[in-house]
C-alpha cells in the first residue's frame, strides 16, 4: 500500500487506509480535485466541483478562503497528461470547467432545491457521460455466503499457500498478481484476493452504519476523496460538511483529534465494543439489514437502493409532479423524436429531390442523434435504442425495472416521428408518387435489403457487426478509466460515429442498429395504408431486432473481455455469483408467476 503514494496511475477508489495515505497534493488528483468542500443544502456557496459532484454556486471565491495548493498551472502538455500521451487529448483543465459554469442568483436555489443537491444523487446510465459504477448483487456476498465464510474462515491468502506461493495478502487484496504459466496459481491468488476484499466490505457494514454506508454509495469515485484534503483548506471551511472515504458524511465531533487518528495504517475501523461480534455458528447472531432479501431491489445492491427516495425535486404544479415519476421516459420519448424526426426527414428530402447526396442522411443522422442525447443525456442518459437499454442493463447494472418504461417510451417516439415527418412532406411525397413508385418514400422510414443480392445473411451481418461497433465506442466513452473526453463532448463524439457508420454499413441494409428505429415507422406507414407486405420480409425481426441486439451484445462483450475492469460487468463476476444471479433471477420470475415448484424454492437465496 505504501507503494502507491507516488503511483502515477489513474485514480481508483479504494478502502480503509491505503487510500487515506495518499498526500493532498497527489499528482494525479491535482487537475481534478480542485475545489473539494461540498456547499450544504439551503445557502450560498462558491464551491466548485468536477462533473461528478456538486455544481458551483458562485461566479467568485471568496476572498478570506486563501490559496490553495493544488492549484498551481501545468504550463506543458507533458505535465498536464503527466508524460502519458494520448489520442484522447489531456485532462480538462479547471479554467475550462469554471468557464462553463452559469451565473447562480441569490435565492435561486432556496426557492429551487433541487439546483442544490449533487448532479450525482442518483445513478444515470447516460450516453453523454461516463457510466456509473453501481454496486450488483453479484459483487457482493450474501447472507448465507457470509455466515459460510464466518465458519469456515481461513487465514488470508491461504488458497496460494496451499499451492506453495510465498506471497503478501495486501499485495494479493491490491490486485497485484504476477502472471504464471500455471493458471491454477493465478487462480488461487484471484481468490484470495476476491475474499479478502469482501470480507473487508462486510466489516464496514457489520462495524458501521448502515445508512451511512449507503450516504456513501451517493457519492462518485471522484467525489469520495474529498476528506482526504481537508487540512489544506482555510478555517473557514469547517462549517462546510465532507465527505470521509467510505461515504459517510462527518460532523465536527466526529474529527480525528490529531493526524495519526485519520491517517491510521489499520484497513478497516475495529468494531465497537458495544456491538456483539457476530457469531460463527449461530445465524441470528448475525444482523445485516443491507443484505435482507425484503428489500433487496432487482438490479442494484440495497446499499444503494435508496438514492431515488433522497432526490429532491422542483414541483411547482401538479404536472410537475407527473412529471417527477415519469421524467426518465418523457425525456427518453422526446429525445427519440427530435433524432427521428430529422432523421426521416433528411432521408425524405433526399429521395423527393432525385438528385440528393447520399452521405447528406448520414451526416443528418449523426447530428441528430447528438441533438437527442443533449436534450435527455442527463435525465434519461438518452440510450434511443432498446438494443442499447439491454446492454446496459445486462453489462453495467441499468434497473429491469425501468426497461418496458423506456421500451415504451423509445416505441411511441419513432412511431409518432414518422407521422411527423410524413405529414410535414406529404405535399412533396404526393408530388414523388405521382411519377415514381412509393419504395423510395418506404425506404426513406424502414431499413432493408437495398439490393437484390442481399441475402439474409449479409443483411443480418451487416446489423449485427455494425452495432458491435456503436456498442464497443459507447462503452469506450462512458469508462472513466479508458480517455473519456471532457466538456460534454461525448453528444457530438456518438453523433460522428453514427455518421461515421451509416456510410459504412447504410448501402446494403440502410443501417438500423436499433429495433425501434425500424419497427416504429413500420407500424406508422401501416397505420397511413401502406401494404402489409411491410411485415411479410423476415428481415424486420432478423435484422434490426435479432442482429441489432444480438451485435450490442456482443460488443459489450468484446470490450469487456479486452478492455473493462469494473465488476459490474458479468465478465468480471466469478462464475458462481453469475450462477446464483440468475438462479435468484429465474426465482423471483417463478414467484411472480406462480410457477415455482414449491416455497422453499422461491425463499432460498
Amino acid at each position: 500500500m505504501e507503494g502507491e503514494e507516488g503511483d502515477l496511475r489513474r485514480p481508483r477508489a479504494e478502502s480503509g487506509a491505503s487510500a487515506r495515505n495518499e498526500g493532498p497534493t497527489s499528482p494525479t488528483r491535482s487537475s481534478r480535485f480542485r475545489d473539494d468542500a461540498v456547499s450544504p443544502r439551503g445557502r450560498s456557496s462558491d464551491v466548485a466541483e468536477d462533473d461528478g459532484g456538486m455544481r458551483r454556486r458562485s461566479s467568485a471565491r471568496r476572498s478570506g478562503d486563501g490559496p490553495i495548493p493544488s492549484l498551481a498551472p501545468r504550463t506543458t502538455l507533458a505535465g498536464r497528461t503527466q508524460g502519458k500521451f494520448t489520442l484522447a487529448g489531456p485532462d480538462e483543465t479547471p479554467q475550462l470547467r469554471l468557464a462553463q459554469e452559469p451565473f447562480v442568483q441569490p435565492g435561486y436555489a432556496d426557492l429551487n432545491p433541487s439546483y442544490e443537491q449533487p448532479a450525482n444523487a442518483k445513478p444515470v446510465w447516460s450516453l453523454a457521460k461516463p457510466l456509473p459504477r453501481v454496486v450488483r448483487p453479484g459483487m457482493v456476498p450474501t447472507k448465507e455466503e457470509l455466515l459460510q465464510q464466518r465458519a469456515n474462515a481461513q487465514l488470508p491468502t491461504e488458497n496460494s499457500q496451499r499451492l506453495g506461493l510465498d506471497v503478501d495478502p495486501n499485495e494479493v487484496e491490491a490486485g497485484r498478481i504476477d502472471k504464471t504459466s500455471d493458471p491454477r496459481k493465478m487462480a488461487a491468488q484471484v481468490e484470495d484476493a476476491r475474499l479478502q476484499r469482501e470480507q473487508a466490505f462486510m466489516n464496514k457494514v457489520l462495524s458501521g452504519d448502515t445508512a451511512s454506508t449507503r450516504q456513501g454509495s451517493r457519492l462518485s469515485r471522484t467525489s469520495s476523496t474529498r476528506r482526504r484534503r481537508t487540512s489544506a483548506w482555510n478555517a473557514s471551511h469547517d462549517a462546510l460538511s465532507v465527505v470521509q472515504e467510505g461515504g459517510s458524511q462527518t460532523t465536527e465531533d466526529d474529527q480525528p483529534a490529531r493526524p495519526g487518528e485519520y491517517y491510521s495504517d489499520d484497513p478497516l475501523r475495529p468494531i465497537p465494543e458495544s456491538q456483539e461480534q457476530p457469531g460463527f455458528d449461530v445465524e441470528d447472531k448475525i444482523e445485516i439489514p443491507a443484505l435482507d432479501e425484503a428489500t433487496t431491489p432487482e438490479d442494484l445492491h440495497p446499499l444503494i437502493q435508496d438514492l431515488v427516495e433522497d432526490e429532491i425535486h422542483n414541483n411547482h404544479t401538479t404536472w410537475s409532479v407527473i412529471r417527477t415519476h415519469h421524467r426518465e421516459a418523457l425525456a427518453e420519448a422526446l429525445a427519440v423524436f427530435v433524432q427521428l424526426t430529422i432523421g426521416f426527414c433528411a432521408d425524405l428530402s433526399v429521395t423527393v429531390a432525385n438528385a440528393g447526396n447520399p452521405n447528406t442522411t448520414a451526416w443528418s443522422w449523426g447530428l441528430a442523434t447528438m441533438m437527442a442525447i443533449y436534450i435527455s443525456g442527463g435525465v434519461s442518459g438518452a440510450h434511443l435504442n432498446p438494443a442499447i437499454t439491454i446492454m446496459l442493463w445486462f453489462y453495467r447494472g441499468f434497473p429491469k425495472s425501468k426497461m418496458p418504461e423506456y421500451f415504451a417510451a423509445q416505441f411511441l417516439g419513432a412511431f409518432c416521428a414518422a407521422l411527423a415527418a410524413y405529414g410535414l412532406y406529404y405535399r412533396s411525397i404526393q408530388y414523388y408518387i405521382a411519377s415514381n413508385v412509393d419504395t423510395g418514400i418506404i425506404t426513406s422510414f424502414v431499413t432493408g435489403q437495398r439490393e437484390s443480392w442481399i441475402d439474409a445473411g449479409t443483411a443480418f451481418g451487416n446489423e449485427f457487426l455494425g452495432t458491435t461497433f456503436l456498442t464497443c465506442t459507447v462503452l469506450a466513452l462512458g469508462d472513466d478509466q479508458n480517455a473519456p473526453p471532457g466538456a460534454g463532448m461525448n453528444s457530438l463524439i456518438i453523433g460522428l460515429v453514427i455518421s461515421c457508420l451509416s456510410m459504412t454499413f447504410a448501402y446494403q441494409t440502410g443501417a438500423a442498429f436499433n429495433p425501434s428505429r425500424d419497427f416504429g415507422p413500420r407500424l406508422a406507414l401501416l397505420a397511413l395504408g401502406y401494404p402489409s407486405e411491410l411485415f411479410l420480409n423476415a428481415y424486420w425481426f432478423y435484422g434490426p431486432w435479432v442482429g441489432a441486439i444480438a451485435g450490442a451484445m456482443n460488443g459489450a462483450f468484446l470490450y469487456d473481455f479486452f478492455i473493462f475492469t469494473g465488476g459490474e460487468s458479468p465478465v468480471n463476476y466469478p462464475w458462481e455469483r453469475t450462477q446464483r444471479a440468475m438462479k435468484k433471477s429465474r426465482m423471483k420470475w417463478g414467484r411472480r408467476l406462480h410457477i415455482a415448484k414449491n416455497e422453499d424454492d422461491v425463499t432460498r437465496v
